[in-house]
């Protein structure tokens, strides 16, 4: 009787686990079925019945199809099948797919923790090393909206006292630069637009690459385009887009995982290798 329990429960748990992952696949935005035009959507219910088909029918189908929708508990649903060679394959393969993106995950986590740790101990991400490294995007929020005497001001704190005259002739030196640094990137930019527009048969809505807002904005505007300008810096941090960081410093480096995801990584890993 008790072993009849045993076997009672384990395929109440399995049933339960597979109606989770064909319920987690019907909510994602996985095509099921080919439908026409003017067709209904289908309903979750009607998904998961499709799904339920697959899976019965083939499952090594059902794997190729939606691998890329599932989670690492979901291939416990094929374990009874690991002695098929194709089933065996694309659990793998999935496998893969699960390990690549959790170490995207595990990557995007760390360059989050570096980001903190800039914000509170340097000056990385203060306004005068952002426009150094971004002075188009500098003058598209925050730039074009300054006084000249909102300008002098600001080249005066960053050299750290009145400039002398040698100073002034530098920084003079060092703003026509700049100019020339954005209408260059300007140029650049102008010329792939032009070439996605001649590219596309169909017309397109205009990207907009200039003034995020129209006219002279308020105080209170002014500040809202700062905070966007630090936000816009930090989503290029954490896509690995700032060319003179060394993000091989931070990618591998496990100093920056959070302690507790690392702590609870190690005890897994720990009880796996006693397994």
């Amino acid at each position: 009787m008790a072993a009849d329990s045993i076997k009672a429960s384990s395929f109440t748990e399995r049933k339960n686990c597979v109606e989770n992952m064909l319920l987690r696949v019907a909510s994602s935005d996985a095509v099921v079925k080919s439908q026409q035009r003017g067709e209904p959507d289908l309903t979750a219910a009607e998904k998961v019945s499709i799904l339920q088909k697959i899976l019965d029918k083939s499952p090594g189908s059902f794997l190729m199809r939606f691998g890329n929708y599932l989670v690492e508990d979901d291939l416990g649903n094929f374990e009874h099948l690991i002695a098929d060679y194709e089933i065996a394959f694309r659990v793998k393969e999935v496998e893969k797919a699960l390990d690549t993106k959790k170490k995207k995950v595990g990557v995007r986590n760390r360059r989050f923790e570096c980001l903190q740790r800039l914000m509170k101990n340097s000056d990385y991400f203060s306004e005068e090393q952002m426009r150094k490294r971004s002075p188009l995007l500098y003058e598209q929020y925050i730039g074009q909206y300054l006084s000249e005497e909102e300008k002098f001001e600001r080249d005066k704190a960053e050299i750290g006292h009145d400039p002398s005259l040698s100073e002034l002739l530098m920084s003079r030196q060092e703003k026509q630069m700049d100019e020339w640094l954005l209408e260059y990137q300007r140029d650049q930019e102008n010329c792939t637009e032009e070439e996605s527009e001649s590219g596309s048969d169909t017309p397109e809505e205009e990207v907009e690459t200039g003034s995020p807002l129209k006219g002279c904005p308020t105080e209170q505007e002014k500040l809202m385009l700062h905070e966007e300008f630090l936000s816009v810096m930090q989503d290029k941090f954490i896509r690995g887009e700032e060319q003179e960081f060394d993000y091989s410093t931070v990618d591998a480096n496990t100093e920056y995982d959070d302690l507790k995801i690392r702590e609870r990584d190690e005890e897994e890993q720990y009880f796996d290798s006693e397994d």
